[in-house]
């Protein structure tokens, strides 16, 4: 079978359309990421839809008096959105870094033992979750429009209703942000409510497309570790196998090829040399070793690279999960309310964003962790003590956590996930009292 390529393909397209670069798959060998006009195309969409949106949608919420229900919800988009900026320069700038880590685990680490269903399995998984958090997306982002039409046809049936003396309430939009300009007639309405969902559609994939993105990134490195537990545990035997094709073609073991494990080392020792036997051995252990480190390598430069990703996460994710918490504590009182809807699916986006990025790095540290069991499981009784110490070298360095971290702040896995939703209901929790 073909071998598995083109990990974060969905991710690339994503993040071509979005401006963020012209990701190239590894194999390709191109590095160039803003080639020709592409550049002026990413430049003018983040200046519209990033400096330009975020920028009207960050006004809102201290322009002028607005009601507790109204400046929550704009909040929450905010407090996303502006934090997301940070992303974007890692993304922009530390763009070469994350390239070579996909290298790292698309083509360097392929040169070394791999099992391809693993691979294949991690890549549907990724998609899994890209697809799942694209979804509530697409429902806040949907709901929020629902919204708008719905309370536009109420205020078009009060205005219809309305005496020409009488003022005319203010013409409101979906999603709360500082329009400059009139909007108030239908044709002004409806090209800002285009505007408006364009710049929400943009932002949130650009959000989205990146935190899936790197958990993506984490999960193929865990994936990693737990292809070389198998390679570790499995060393010898592939050894002795590897040595049992030599023998077999050369006519030795064709009436033996199929006795137990202790007959067939028999006769693999007499048709072979001790320190040849040893030198295999010791050959394919080496590259289990190689592989070892080459992969701690990467993932402390991914760790390194996006630190302070990861730190921006857990900042929007707490701030931004107690607001919607608080939103959705208000929308609570109308089960039949659009906005509800809006509100929760908002809430579990959230969540999602942070657990995605939050399970992947636990999942990292566990993996990275039973490489030392792999060691106790790799027949190393049978091993030469020299290989032998080799082994204990592997176990040793195994046995240190490794970690992604927030900045040094804090570890990105489970106990991080509840402590964020915790450190959140205490938030709201007080939020609520002085509400009250």
């Amino acid at each position: 079978m073909v071998r598995p390529c083109r990990y974060f393909a969905i991710h690339f397209i994503l993040l071509r359309f979005l401006g963020l670069g012209w990701w190239h798959h590894p194999h390709e060998n191109k590095t160039r990421n803003y080639p020709g006009l592409y550049l002026y195309y990413s430049i003018l969409t983040q200046l519209v839809w990033v400096v330009g949106f975020v920028g009207l949608e960050t006004i809102d919420p201290f322009v002028g008096e607005k009601d507790m229900d109204r400046f929550m919800f704009s909040l929450s988009f905010v407090i996303t959105h502006d934090l997301t900026l940070i992303k974007l320069y890692i993304f922009y700038f530390r763009n070469e870094e994350i390239q070579d880590i996909v290298r790292t685990i698309e083509i360097d680490l392929y040169r070394y033992y791999q099992n391809d269903d693993k691979i294949r399995a991690t890549i549907r998984i990724s998609r899994i979750f890209t697809a799942a958090f694209l979804f509530f997306g697409w429902v806040t982002i949907g709901n929020a429009n629902i919204y708008g039409i719905v309370q536009d046809l109420r205020w078009k049936d009060i205005v219809k209703n309305l005496n020409e003396t009488t003022s005319k309430p203010l013409r409101t939009l979906p999603q709360p942000i500082f329009i400059p300009w009139p909007y108030q007639e239908d044709k002004h309405y409806i090209l800002t409510f285009i505007l408006e969902t364009m710049g929400l559609l943009w932002t949130g994939h650009i959000v989205m497309t990146i935190d899936t993105f790197i958990a993506s990134v984490i999960l193929h490195m865990s994936t990693q570790f737990a292809i070389l537990r198998e390679a570790i545990v499995t060393a010898y035997d592939r050894t002795m196998i590897t040595l049992s094709e030599g023998a077999l073609q050369s006519g030795v073991l064709c009436e033996n090829s199929n006795g137990n494990e202790e007959n067939n080392q028999i006769f693999l020792e007499s048709f072979y040399s001790k320190e040849h036997i040893e030198s295999v051995l010791e050959s394919t252990l080496l590259s289990c070793i190689r592989q070892h480190q080459l992969l701690i390598g990467c993932v402390e430069k991914f760790s390194k690279t996006y630190s302070y990703g990861f730190m921006t996460q857990l900042l929007s994710s707490m701030a931004g999960i107690c607001v919607v918490m608080v939103q959705v504590s208000q929308d609570a009182s109308s089960f039949k309310s659009v906005r509800l809807v809006t509100s929760l699916a908002f809430f579990f986006a959230m969540v999602i964003q942070l657990a995605i990025q939050c399970f992947t790095g636990n999942e990292l540290t566990i993996q990275a962790e039973r490489i030392a069991d792999a060691v106790m499981e790799s027949k190393w009784e049978k091993m030469p003590v020299r290989l032998r110490r080799l082994l204990l070298v592997t176990m040793m360095r195994a046995q240190r956590p490794l970690h992604l971290t927030a900045a040094g702040f804090a570890y990105i896995d489970n106990t991080c996930f509840l402590s964020i939703l915790k450190a959140a209901y205490s938030y709201y929790a007080v939020l609520s009292q002085k509400q009250g």
